[in-house]
């Protein structure tokens, strides 16, 4: 049976499943959703892609054919897991994490990676990752940070792959810069700043059809729903990207904060959502926070 850490705090609950990639299994508030809930066949399978949300660490969405050159060097990634044609999400997610700490309303996690050599293909680069997950009566916090255990630079990204679940009617809210429009093999390709890409106004998900780069968003979204409370999730600095993902007809959509737009590993040109470099022993930490800001009618 899969170990479950179970946090709450008022009538915040959620489930963690350290083995099954660090993940997030539910988040309620009052007993209802906020995220959507884990499948009980999915948890006993270990299928990660169908929890409540879980971590992207060291690099979020895709890599080009899991191809990549860094100081030199070639890389290779697998990208056989998923049988698509890149590599995706990083590795944090398909490894069991280690429980560092847990209390009623907060629980840490850890997990170190020390690849097998250059030509390691889950990372080629050692590092060492945490997640603290934090219940109060307002809601939940997350924090991620991933660490440097090279005695060279090495490229780092941190992300948050959150699922909601869909409420009928339900909109989402958040300024940005601008978004990157994908080209047929999935990577953002084009800058796009024009009203279709315009969140600022609260748009209605059911109208649009995305899986797609979002820079400069300040770090804030709000989900309204008639007749619900409105959901806030708020990112720290280092999430300066939203990835977006609303498949058509689902009973989900995605709200991903990530520290860098996809396949930046090999966008050297990028002003905004590059890929981190991390000195040896450096860090880079983020937080996400979602909470209810306004009580249903």
């Amino acid at each position: 049976m899969t170990d479950r850490i179970e946090l709450s705090a008022g009538d915040w609950r959620t489930s963690i499943a350290p083995a099954i990639g660090g993940s997030l299994l539910s988040l309620t508030f009052k007993g209802e959703p906020i995220l959507r809930p884990t499948p009980e066949q999915a948890i006993a399978a270990g299928d990660v892609r169908l929890t409540a949300g879980y971590p992207m660490i060291p690099y979020a969405n895709r890599i080009d054919h899991g191809r990549f050159a860094f100081a030199g060097a070639p890389h290779q990634l697998d990208t056989s897991f998923i049988g698509a044609p890149h590599s995706i999400h990083g590795l944090a997610w398909r490894r069991a994490w280690t429980v560092e700490a847990r209390s009623a309303h907060a629980c840490e996690l850890s997990l170190v990676h020390r690849p097998s050599g250059a030509a390691d293909a889950d990372w080629p680069f050692a590092f060492e990752a945490s997640q603290r997950f934090i219940v109060t009566s307002l809601g939940v916090a997350i924090r991620m940070s991933m660490t440097n255990l090279e005695t060279a630079p090495s490229p780092a990204g941190l992300g948050l792959h959150t699922f909601f679940r869909r409420r009928p009617g339900e909109t989402l809210q958040f300024g940005s810069k601008g978004a990157w429009r994908n080209g047929s093999d999935m990577l953002p390709s084009t800058v796009e700043t024009g009203d279709a890409w315009n969140f600022a106004a609260a748009r209605a998900l059911d109208q649009h059809e995305i899986d797609n780069d979002f820079f400069g968003w300040g770090g804030l979204a709000r989900m309204t729903a008639p007749g619900a409370a409105t959901i806030r999730l708020r990112a720290s600095r280092a999430f300066g990207a939203l990835r977006l993902y609303t498949p058509a007809g689902a009973d989900f959509y995605a709200v991903e904060p990530v520290s860098h737009l996809a396949n930046a590993i090999n966008r050297p040109d990028l002003v905004e959502g590059a890929m981190t470099i991390l000195a040896p022993g450096a860090s880079m930490r983020g937080e996400v926070d979602i909470e209810l800001v306004e009580a249903a009618n």
